[in-house]
């Protein structure tokens, strides 16, 4: 054979296919993205996007006009008006073999843009240009965040199998349970960290609103930067959220980039014993943000 040659396993046949196993996305996870919501012609968050890609670049010593980028992504959003663009950003194929990169100064990144209707006029409301949801019932899962390195923290990756398996544990509760909608997850410390489809905020007794750090685990994003950004929570303050607190919640919601803000009206908390359901105090209107 005097040259590489790619195949594909096709139900007990190999096939020729393309060379996709040397694209550093496919066989490395060597990348990141960002899922963007577009509202009205109009890209939701858009700065913190921006803010997210630049760090990604940095993170992953890539190169890319990003205001070229970021002018084209408007344009965009004029013709998707009402859905969602998803980018993922990875390095070229390069001829080094393994896993390392060579880095030539010259490291300019490979761009994958994918565009899709969404509803989102489904929000209750929108406050600050922020989408609002309607109310939906959290459990608890027993799935696990790794503890990422400081280069990598919170930066949305695309080798994200542990959030892959969070989600799949949430499908097969809901298969016996259709009222679940989302489930909080912890890290490998024990440390809840988010839900499957985004950041979480929270209240305790005190009624200051506190985040989880995502120093160690899970994805800074989007509209968990904005919100705090905006002051609709007043200062909201990053603290490690434990076992003992989840018993003390008062009022929680769930942020992400397409859909905004999701409060959660009913919190079982699983593997405490018995199951504990709580009924979370109403909190996801107007009045209540104007007066935090």
């Amino acid at each position: 054979m005097d040259k590489i040659q790619f195949y594909q396993w096709n139900h007990a046949t190999l096939d020729k296919c393309d060379d996709r196993m040397d694209e550093r996305a496919f066989a490395f996870g060597d990348g990141f993205f960002s899922t963007m919501g577009v509202f009205a012609g109009q890209i939701i968050a858009l700065d913190f996007h921006h803010q997210r890609i630049n760090q990604g670049l940095a993170a992953f010593a890539l190169q890319l006009d990003v205001a070229l980028l970021f002018a084209k992504l408007r344009h965009l959003a004029t013709k998707v008006q009402q859905g969602i663009i998803k980018i993922i950003i990875t390095r070229q194929k390069q001829t080094l073999r393994g896993y390392g990169f060579v880095d030539d100064g010259n490291n300019k990144a490979q761009v994958y843009l994918k565009t899709s209707p969404i509803n989102t006029s489904f929000a209750t409301e929108f406050i600050q240009d922020i989408p609002v949801q309607a109310p939906i019932r959290v459990i608890t899962l027993g799935s696990q965040l790794a503890h990422r390195p400081s280069r990598l923290a919170g930066l949305k990756l695309i080798g994200c199998t542990e959030q892959v398996l969070a989600h799949a544990e949430l499908l097969a509760k809901q298969a016996f349970d259709a009222s679940i909608d989302d489930g909080l997850v912890a890290n490998v410390h024990g440390e809840w960290i988010c839900a499957t489809m985004g950041n979480i905020f929270y209240q305790l007794p005190d009624d200051i609103w506190y985040t989880p750090p995502v120093d160690k685990s899970g994805v800074a994003g989007v509209m968990r930067a904005k919100i705090m950004a905006s002051g609709i929570c007043g200062v909201v303050r990053e603290r490690v959220l434990t076992d003992d607190d989840l018993l003390k919640i008062t009022r929680l919601f769930i942020t992400n980039a397409v859909r905004g803000i999701t409060p959660v009206a009913e919190f079982n908390i699983a593997d405490f014993g018995d199951d504990k359901q709580r009924l979370l105090e109403p909190i996801f209107t107007r009045d209540c943000f104007d007066q935090c």
